[in-house]
C-alpha cells in the first residue's frame, strides 16, 4: 500500500456532462434564494424594532451558544442527543463537501491544479465522513422512533416530518452506495478509510465493468439530484429553521425578560394627527419584524407545551405551540391574499377564539425552553393590550378588578383598608422628605388579605432584630401596576407607574425591599422605562444577606420534609434560585427536597398572567398539579417567596383534602419561626 501521505481518490470519476451539475446547482440556489427572499420580505413588512440592532458582540455570543454549542437544545437529553448527532455530523459532511468543491471547481472552472483532498486531509475527512453518516442515520432513527413509536402528545406528527427524515436518510444512503459502487468498479488502495462504502462495495462485486460504471453514474446523479433538491427545499420546509433559528437567536432580547416594549399611551392619546390609534396587535400585518421572524423560527418541537402549565392543565385547549403555529398560518394566508384581504382578519377571532389568550400564565416557561428563542409572552401581552384597550374585551372577573384599580388605585379593595392595617401594625411610615436605609414595599396581595398579614409582620421582625433602619410608605403605597400591566390594561399601568414613581421620589432610601416577585419585576425592569431606577431586593436575598453577615442566627433543625416552590417571576424572570435555597439550608441544616419541576423548569402556581383575579374553568387546576408534585416527593411543607403562590397553593391543599398533613409557608415566616432567641 502506498504511504498515507499519498492517500486520495479520484474526484468526479466516471462523471460526464458535469455542466448539468452546475446547471442544477444554479437552479436549486435560485429556487432557494427566491424562497428566502419571500420570507425576508415578509419580515421586512413588520413594524420596526430598533433595539434589536444593539450590542452586536453580545448577540454574536448568543448566536454561537445557541447554534454551535446547542445550549438550549441539549437541555432535553433524548431530543438533544438526537439533534446533536444530526447537526454536528451534518457539519462534518458539509465541510467535507466544501473541501471537495473547492478542489473540483477550482480545477474545472479556473484551470487550477489543486490537490487539497490528499494525504492527511483526505484521511481525516474520509474517516470523519464515514462516521458522520452513521451518526446522522442514528439521529434520524431516534427522530423516527420519537415521532412514530413514542408519540409524545406535545410533538405533532405531520406528513412533512416523515418526508424530511426520508430525504436526509436518502442523502446519506445514496452517498454510501455511491462510494461502494466506486470502490467496486475501481480498485481503491485506501478503501479501508471509506469503511462503510467498502462494506457496501460487495453489492457491486462481480459486475461487468460497464455495468458497474453505469450503476455508479446512476447513483452519482441520483445523489446529486437529491442534494440539489434539498437545497431548493430549504425555505419551503422545516429545513428553513437552519437559517431562521440562528437569525432569531442573533436578534433575541438582550434586556430583562420582564421588560415589555410599550408605547407611551398618554402621548398617543394626545397626538392630534393620529387618524387611527393602534395599541397592541390586532391583525397579522401589524406584527413587528421580530415577531414575524419568531413565527418562521418555530419548528413545532413541542418543548413549550411540555412545560406550559395551561397546557398541562388542559392539553385540548391552550398551547404556546398553537399560539405560534396558528398565527403563522394566518400571517402566511394574509401575505398571500394581499393587503386588502389580509386587513379583514383579526388574530383574535381568526387564529383562535377570544378566550384563548387569557389562559396564558405569562410564567415564561415556554420562553425559557424554546430552542428558537421565541418570545411568546411578549406577543401575547400585545394581543391582550389590543383586546382590552381597542376592542374593549376582557374576562368579566378581570374587568371588575381593573375597574377597582381605576377607581381605588389597586384591584383589591378600598385604600382605607391599607392605611388602617398599617396604622394598627405600628410600622414606621416614611413620610415625604424623610430618609431610611430600607424602604419596605409590602405589596397589595399581603396588605389586603388578613391571612397574609403574617408575612409582613414576620418579615419586619427580622430587620428589627438586626437593628436595620427600615420603614414603609403607608398611605402612599399603592399598587405598582403589575395586574394592569399583565392583563393588557396598559393605560392604567402607565398611570400607576408614574404616580408611584412620584411618591417614591419624595423619599430617600438605599434599598427597596419587597416580598412580591411581581412588584420586584416591575420596580427593577419596568420603572426604568419611566426614568426611575432602584436598588430592588427581594426578601429572600435580604434574609440571606443577614444570615451570611451574621446579622441573624436562625436556630432549630430540620422538622419534616420541605420543598421550595420557585415563583415564576422570581426564578425565570429574575434568575433568583439560590438565595431562597441558601436560606433554607441555614434554617434546617440540610438540603431541601426538590420537586419534579424546579428552578428554570418550575411549574407555575396558576396565579400568573392575571389569573389571581379570574377563574377560567378549563381542565385541571394548575395549583393542584403543583401540590401533587410536592406530595410525590413526600413533602409536608412547601416553602415559597410569593404571596400569590402562597394563596394558590393553600387553596389547593383544601381542594385536595391535605391541609391537615401539609402546610404552605412563606420563607420570611419560616425564618421568623427559626430565629434563635439567644442570638440577635
Amino acid at each position: 500500500m502506498p504511504p498515507l501521505s499519498e492517500a486520495t481518490r479520484p474526484l468526479m470519476w466516471n462523471v460526464s456532462h458535469a455542466w448539468v451539475m452546475y446547471l442544477l446547482f444554479a437552479a436549486a440556489v435560485a429556487v432557494c434564494a427566491w424562497g428566502v427572499f419571500r420570507r425576508v420580505r415578509s419580515w421586512r413588512r413588520g413594524r420596526e424594532e430598533g433595539e434589536r440592532y444593539s450590542d452586536w458582540g453580545k448577540r454574536l455570543k448568543i448566536l454561537l451558544g445557541e447554534t454551535l454549542l446547542q445550549n438550549r437544545v441539549r437541555r432535553n437529553i433524548f431530543p438533544g442527543l438526537m439533534h446533536g448527532l444530526i447537526f454536528y455530523s451534518f457539519l462534518v459532511l458539509f465541510v467535507t463537501t466544501l473541501v471537495v468543491m473547492v478542489q473540483v471547481d477550482g480545477n474545472i472552472l479556473f484551470g487550477l491544479d489543486l490537490e487539497i483532498f490528499k494525504g492527511g486531509v483526505y484521511v481525516f475527512f474520509s474517516v470523519a465522513s464515514e462516521i458522520a453518516g452513521l451518526l446522522i442515520l442514528a439521529g434520524l432513527g431516534m427522530a423516527a422512533w420519537r415521532r412514530y413509536v413514542q408519540k409524545p402528545a406535545t410533538l405533532p406528527v405531520v406528513r412533512e416530518d416523515g418526508l424530511v427524515l426520508l430525504l436526509l436518510a436518502a442523502l446519506v444512503v445514496t452517498g454510501y452506495l455511491l462510494e461502494g459502487a466506486r470502490i467496486g468498479a475501481n480498485e481503491d488502495p485506501w478503501k479501508e478509510l471509506s469503511f462503510v462504502g467498502w462494506g457496501l462495495s460487495r453489492l457491486f462485486a462481480g459486475m461487468a465493468e460497464e455495468t458497474a460504471r453505469g450503476a455508479h453514474a446512476s447513483l452519482w446523479w441520483l445523489h446529486t439530484v437529491l442534494v440539489m433538491g434539498w437545497i431548493a427545499l430549504i425555505p419551503y420546509t422545516k429545513f428553513f429553521h437552519m437559517l431562521a433559528l440562528p437569525t432569531n437567536a442573533f436578534f433575541s432580547r438582550l434586556g430583562a425578560r420582564g421588560e415589555l416594549r410599550r408605547q407611551d399611551i398618554e402621548k398617543l392619546m394626545e397626538s392630534a394627527d393620529s387618524e387611527e390609534i393602534r395599541i397592541g396587535i390586532q391583525k397579522p400585518e401589524e406584527l413587528g419584524w421580530k415577531r414575524r421572524l419568531d413565527l418562521d423560527a418555530c419548528v413545532s418541537c413541542g418543548r413549550c407545551d411540555e412545560v406550559c402549565p395551561a397546557y398541562l392543565a388542559d392539553p385540548d385547549y391552550f398551547s404556546p405551540r398553537q399560539l405560534i403555529a396558528r398565527m403563522k398560518t394566518q400571517l402566511d394566508e394574509a401575505d398571500a391574499a394581499g393587503a386588502d384581504e389580509g386587513e379583514k382578519a383579526d388574530i383574535v377571532g381568526g387564529a383562535f377564539d377570544e378566550e384563548f389568550i387569557w389562559h396564558c400564565r405569562t410564567c415564561g416557561a415556554c420562553v425559557e425552553v424554546c430552542p428558537a428563542m421565541i418570545e411568546h409572552v411578549d406577543t401575547l401581552v400585545e394581543l391582550r393590550r389590543n383586546e382590552v384597550l381597542i376592542q374593549g374585551r376582557i374576562p368579566e372577573e378581570a374587568g371588575r378588578a381593573m375597574r377597582l384599580f381605576e377607581t381605588g388605585g389597586n384591584p383589591f379593595g378600598p385604600h382605607s383598608e391599607r392605611t388602617d392595617w398599617i396604622e394598627r401594625s405600628g410600622l414606621r411610615v416614611v413620610k415625604p422628605g424623610e430618609s431610611v436605609d430600607v424602604l419596605y414595599w409590602i405589596g397589595c396581595c399581603v396588605t389586603f388579605d388578613p391571612q397574609k398579614h403574617r408575612i409582613a409582620e414576620d418579615l419586619c421582625r427580622i430587620p428589627e432584630r438586626c437593628g436595620v433602619d427600615y420603614g414603609v410608605l403607608g398611605a402612599d403605597e399603592r399598587c405598582c401596576g403589575d395586574p394592569a400591566r399583565i392583563l393588557g390594561q396598559e393605560m392604567v399601568f402607565q398611570q400607576a407607574a408614574r404616580e408611584q414613581i412620584a411618591l417614591l421620589g419624595q423619599r430617600s432610601f438605599r434599598t427597596l425591599l419587597t416580598g412580591c416577585p411581581h412588584c420586584y419585576n416591575v420596580f427593577k425592569n419596568e420603572y426604568p422605562q419611566f426614568g426611575a431606577s432602584y436598588n430592588v431586593v427581594h426578601h429572600t436575598e435580604f434574609i440571606r444577606g443577614l444570615i451570611e453577615s451574621g446579622g441573624i442566627r436562625p436556630g432549630g433543625g430540620a422538622e419534616g420534609k420541605m420543598v421550595y416552590h420557585d415563583p415564576c417571576y422570581l426564578g425565570r424572570y429574575q434568575g433568583i434560585y439560590e438565595a431562597p435555597r441558601s436560606v433554607l439550608r441555614a434554617l434546617t441544616g440540610a438540603e431541601s427536597a426538590e420537586m419534579k419541576n424546579r428552578r428554570e423548569k418550575s411549574l407555575c402556581c396558576g396565579a400568573g398572567g392575571g389569573h389571581y383575579f379570574m377563574d377560567l374553568k378549563r381542565g385541571e387546576r394548575i395549583n393542584n398539579l403543583r401540590v401533587q408534585q410536592a406530595r410525590a416527593v413526600g413533602a409536608d411543607t412547601i416553602v415559597t417567596g410569593c404571596a400569590y403562590c402562597l394563596h394558590m397553593l393553600q387553596d389547593s391543599l383544601k381542594l385536595l383534602n391535605c391541609d391537615e398533613s401539609m402546610r404552605i409557608v412563606d420563607i420570611a415566616s419560616l425564618t421568623a419561626e427559626r430565629l434563635d432567641d439567644a442570638g440577635k
